[in-house]
């Protein structure tokens, strides 16, 4: 595919004791729109995500990035590591520097950049996510959320093109979460590749332009939200549950209400129970 951005062929992967975490995955990843991936934990997600930027290599398979070939050796996979970053879930896994200022130039001063250019990169990414601020502050002293935030500018450092996100709205309340959305979706106005993992089907059928459905190591399914999630035999067969705006949608139709799009988020809703009171 000419706008694919990654793509994995027939991908098998085994940790050590043969425990199969992926089982012949396949997907292309389409350039420019928002990617989710669901599925119970041991469903092959995290697996999935490293390897993207090589972290792991398939024990048979291909991965691609550009319609490139991912090879293991240590030029490629530098140069692959700047083009696709991983944010994990958990930031105090990625997260070891005194300060945020260390933390975050810790990558593009690798890259041997100059002084001024780390500074700015440094600038840039802490701007992105909204904690400016925080620059200076001790990495130990700051709260789960602000930490979630650090662990992206992190990655946004490094100027990826393709920024994948491994269940990075998990344990933050509402307000971190609504921001943190902001966030990714100004991150793909200006260009980035944006792929999560998230057990929230409400997140996923309100955020992603494309969804795909991981159980057991293989694609159970993939396609946009409003076909997925209004798919009762596969939400019933890959333990997921349907977003409660859909199971109201799903009730108000019942009740010959008729929508003219499908509503995936709450002022889509609204508009559409205002056009039908406007016109009657």
């Amino acid at each position: 595919m000419s706008d694919c951005i990654l793509e994995m062929r027939d991908v098998f992967f085994e940790y050590s004791g043969g425990i199969r975490a992926l089982d012949g995955i396949s997907m292309a990843i389409e350039k420019g729109k928002k990617i989710a991936v669901l599925g119970p934990n041991g469903s092959g997600k995290s697996t999935l995500f490293l390897h993207f930027n090589g972290i792991l290599k398939p024990k048979s398979g291909k991965v691609f990035y550009r319609g490139r070939e991912i090879r293991y050796f240590r030029s490629f996979l530098m140069d692959l590591r700047k083009n696709v970053g991983v944010v994990f879930q958990d930031p105090d896994t990625q997260l070891f520097a005194g300060s945020v200022f260390q933390e975050v130039s810790f990558g593009p001063m690798n890259l041997g950049l100059p002084a001024a250019e780390v500074e700015k990169r440094v600038k840039e990414a802490l701007k992105a996510t909204g904690i400016e601020e925080l620059m200076h502050r001790p990495t130990h002293f700051l709260s789960f959320g602000q930490k979630k935030r650090v662990s992206i500018s992190d990655v946004l450092a490094m100027n990826p093109e393709v920024l994948i996100l491994d269940e990075p709205a998990a344990y933050l309340d509402p307000g971190h979460e609504q921001k943190l959305l902001e966030i990714l979706d100004e991150l793909c106005r200006k260009g980035k590749q944006v792929i999560l993992s998230t057990h929230d089907v409400e997140l996923a059928y309100a955020w992603a332009d494309y969804v795909y459905i991981m159980k057991a190591g293989k694609i159970a399914a993939e396609g946009i939200p409003a076909e997925i999630f209004q798919n009762d035999k596969l939400l019933a067969d890959t333990d997921l549950r349907k977003p409660l705006l859909l199971e109201i949608c799903d009730i108000l139709k019942q009740k010959g209400f008729f929508f003219n799009k499908m509503p995936r988020s709450i002022p889509e809703f609204k508009d559409e129970l205002l056009f039908r009171a406007t016109d009657e």
